[in-house]
């Protein structure tokens, strides 16, 4: 194994039987796949998807929007209501996809487009079961269990694998939101099966 230098000094192994043109393509190949692949968080929007994700931001904000505004908020339930925490994040949503516009229409282009192509679809199904797993069994395990599902399930999609720690943690969430939604805004979640015989 020896050690040689590309034309920018930086230092290139090459293995016994491999000549440092070979190398020099090798590294240039890796370079090339390393840039491929835009940044998410820097990478300007172009194609598709330049519309079609802050389409869905408005579109969620929206919905947001509609029920914080029309949610029926229990007589006994204290300021700032029901409805307070959708309606701020159904805006900020708004605000979110008028600025992806506002950046798509000036057409802003660094070299490298984000099209999607980083989009990895498994861990968001995962979140989608976990979702509808939530909503199915909330009014029959209650918001403590099905809460604690549905956190699990999202750790799970990200790449959580300590299944045990990852139960407490969502319980312990579950039922701090719970707290949270009882003391803070006066309103009591579904208990479910662990409501039954009180």
């Amino acid at each position: 194994m020896t050690v040689n230098e590309t034309e920018k000094g930086a230092p290139v192994v090459t293995e016994p039987g491999e000549t440092t043109a070979e190398t020099a393509e090798a590294a240039a190949a890796r370079a090339a796949a390393e840039t491929a692949t835009p940044d998410p968080e820097t990478a300007p929007w172009s194609g598709p998807a330049r519309w079609a994700v802050p389409a869905l931001a408005a579109a969620v904000g929206l919905v947001m929007l509609w029920g914080a505004f029309t949610i029926e908020a229990p007589t006994n339930a204290t300021k700032p209501g029901p409805g307070f925490v959708p309606g701020v994040i159904g805006a900020l949503l708004l605000v979110a996809a008028v600025s992806l516009v506002v950046t798509g229409l000036r057409g802003r282009t660094t070299g490298v487009s984000n099209t999607l192509a980083w989009f990895e679809t498994r861990p968001v199904l995962i979140v989608l079961a976990g979702l509808v797993a939530h909503i199915v069994l909330l009014e029959f395990l209650g918001w403590l269990l099905s809460g604690a599902l549905l956190f699990w399930a999202v750790a799970f999609a990200f790449g959580a694998r300590a299944y045990v720690r990852d139960a407490v943690v969502a319980l312990s969430v579950s039922a701090a939101v719970q707290v949270g939604f009882s003391l803070g805004l006066g309103l009591s979640l579904p208990a479910g099966i662990l409501g039954w015989g009180l």
